[in-house]
């Protein structure tokens, strides 16, 4: 069951998708990859443009889960239905802006699935609305220093073609979405979003 509309693979490349933050994104996504395990299987959830696997695959071994068989993914499946991969199957699963996909509904049997075919880390991330504010300082011998802080958790969501909810809208608290995760059996080793991505909130898990 498909519960948005799939973009194009054409429509990852415009420049209206390639925006700043992604780029930030894709930045933060290899890096916490490459934090997690220097060797290794992985499995990447959601193809995208392929931009962030075709980097890993010069590290990695690396395959592709995608419900879009335009996108040319290893494996043709949803995330909260990934019966035909075998438990502890991979290293690391990568999750990256993609549960938001779904109906709210299917995030705890996509982590529980996330959770099976994974041997010991997940990684996820979401999208975190609210107002930002913050600044980052940079001073020599003290280095740098960020003051952030976000408003959130009074908007209502509406669907808006892509995502069924994000995380600081009304009714999706960030303690509801950790509690979940919790709950799954998955440690929260880290946590976090950053001021030059505000939109995205990045969990590493381990089982």
């Amino acid at each position: 069951m498909i519960d948005s509309n799939l973009l194009k693979p054409e429509e990852y490349l415009k420049k209206a998708y390639l925006n700043k933050e992604r780029w930030v994104s894709y930045a933060i996504q290899i890096m916490l990859v490459k934090k997690m395990i220097t060797q290794g299987k992985i499995l990447e959830i959601g193809v995208g443009n392929s931009l962030v696997a075709d980097f890993l695959r010069k590290i990695y071994y690396l395959q592709t889960v995608d419900i879009n068989p335009d996108l040319k993914p290893d494996f043709i499946a949803s995330v909260d239905d990934l019966d035909s991969l075998a438990d502890n199957q991979f290293d690391l699963v990568s999750c990256f802006e993609v549960l938001e996909h779904l109906n709210f509904e299917r995030f705890v049997k996509s982590l529980k699935e996330l959770n099976r075919v994974s041997s010991r880390y997940v990684l996820l991330s979401l999208p975190y609305w609210g107002y930002t504010f913050g600044f980052k300082m940079k001073l020599p011998i003290f280095g740098e220093h960020v003051l952030k802080f976000k408003i959130s958790g009074f908007k209502k969501h509406q669907f808006n073609g892509q995502h069924y909810w994000e995380i600081g809208k009304r009714g999706y608290t960030l303690k509801l979405i950790k509690d979940l995760i919790k709950a799954e059996g998955l440690k929260i080793c880290e946590s976090f979003w950053d001021l030059d991505d505000p939109y995205h909130y990045y969990f590493v898990l381990e089982k």
